[in-house]
């Protein structure tokens, strides 16, 4: 029997999340809270999130958190001018505490960035650049209704790197629908030779109330099979290792040490506050988010008023499933003392008949290495699958 524990508040850093939801245009597949063409809300919207940052500034749970990680997400972050961004973050480090040399991010759409505005944007501090560039070949770049070019692209990242920025992420998709596996490597050759430190590899969901949603009802388009779409990601993880990209969750590969810190945060179980309409935030029990209309969040901050419109408590047992199911998406898997000793629970006892079904199998869908439940080749390309087990 283990000893009962501590009410446990997370010892880790935080991070830290701030929504820009407007775009240029929205693309077909994206079910993220965007808004195209209301670029003229920017201003009262900034000013909306300074009021927030300034309120959660107040906060005793937040003001004793120390940050490392801030990522601006979107919609499409690099239509704010740099002395926008700088507003941002210097109103951040007036009101929040900061680790040393903190992870800052940048989502970036290529076609949005000159050159000079990349090298603004690194002297106010970001130090991390996330390139939303999804395929190397224009056919496809059409089909996701993508505003910018191939050229576009590897201009961004090259203007990355004379900008100073020694940290680059470039966000790819495979299993788009009538792509060949011929295509989906050529990306992939693209984006290796241009060396950035970090590829996220993202397998195209078919989201409901998309405008890709309807046209597969429609029958206009066509989805990709489950089992090409396990082909597909098969040949994403053996490529990218055999470049040196450690496959080191579900859709992210990295280089060494160079593994997001911010996305980490989100699947280590440590507290993240949400910023902007739609933001999500974590204290340690209870999730919370704000409203989904930039118009309302600005009203409801002008208001005086947090913009928080849902929140949820998680039961012991919803913890319990969170830590294994963002575990298991991970290559270092779920450490078994970590959960005994936070939850007080015997892990082999309580999932016994889990974890022989799926050490079992053959192929077994996961493995007990070094004290963790780490998931094998087969269990990848089956993640979801598993981790419904531990619901």
């Amino acid at each position: 029997m283990l000893p009962a524990k501590q009410r446990e508040r997370p010892s880790k850093t935080a991070a830290l999340y701030l929504h820009i939801p407007f775009c240029a245009k929205r693309c077909n597949y994206c079910d993220f809270y965007t808004v195209a063409e209301q670029e003229k809300h920017i201003p009262a919207y900034l000013d909306a999130l300074v009021q927030e940052i300034e309120i959660y500034g107040k906060s005793e749970l937040w003001v004793e958190q120390s940050f490392s990680t801030i990522y601006f997400g979107g919609g499409t972050p690099s239509l704010l001018a740099p002395d926008q961004v700088e507003r941002i973050l210097s109103t951040l480090r007036n009101n929040f505490h900061f680790t040393q040399n903190p992870e800052i991010t940048f989502e970036v759409n290529p076609g949005t960035t000159a050159e000079k505005k990349l090298q603004d944007y690194a002297d106010t501090g970001i130090n991390r650049l996330s390139i939303g560039v999804q395929s190397f070949r224009a056919d496809e770049l059409k089909k996701l209704d993508r505003l910018h070019s191939v050229e576009e692209a590897e201009n961004t990242v090259a203007r990355a790197r004379k900008a100073g920025i020694q940290n680059l992420s470039i966000d790819l998709m495979f299993a788009l629908s009538g792509q060949k596996p011929s295509n989906w490597r050529y990306s992939l050759e693209r984006a290796i030779a241009m060396k950035p430190e970090h590829i996220s590899a993202y397998n195209l969901t078919i989201e409901n109330g998309t405008p890709l949603h309807q046209a597969v009802k429609a029958g206009i388009v066509k989805p990709v099979s489950e089992l090409r779409q396990r082909i597909f990601y098969s040949h994403t993880i053996e490529y990218l290792e055999r470049h040196g990209y450690k496959h080191y969750e579900v859709s992210n590969y990295a280089l060494p040490n160079f593994e997001s810190r911010h996305n980490s945060k989100y699947w280590d179980g440590s507290l993240y506050l949400g910023l902007g309409a739609s933001a999500h935030s974590f204290d340690g029990d209870r999730r919370f988010w704000n409203v989904k209309s930039f118009s309302q969040y600005i009203k409801n901050l002008q208001d005086g008023d947090l913009p928080i419109i849902g929140e949820e408590n998680l039961s012991p047992t919803e913890k319990q499933f969170e830590m294994i199911l963002l575990g298991l998406r991970q290559s270092r898997g779920v450490s078994i003392d970590d959960f005994e000793n936070r939850f007080a629970i015997d892990f082999r006892e309580k999932f016994q008949p889990q974890l022989k079904k799926l050490l079992s199998q053959k192929p077994p869908l996961a493995k007990l290495t070094n004290g963790s439940l780490t998931l094998t080749r087969e269990g990848w390309l089956l993640c979801d699958a598993v981790c419904a087990e531990f619901a």
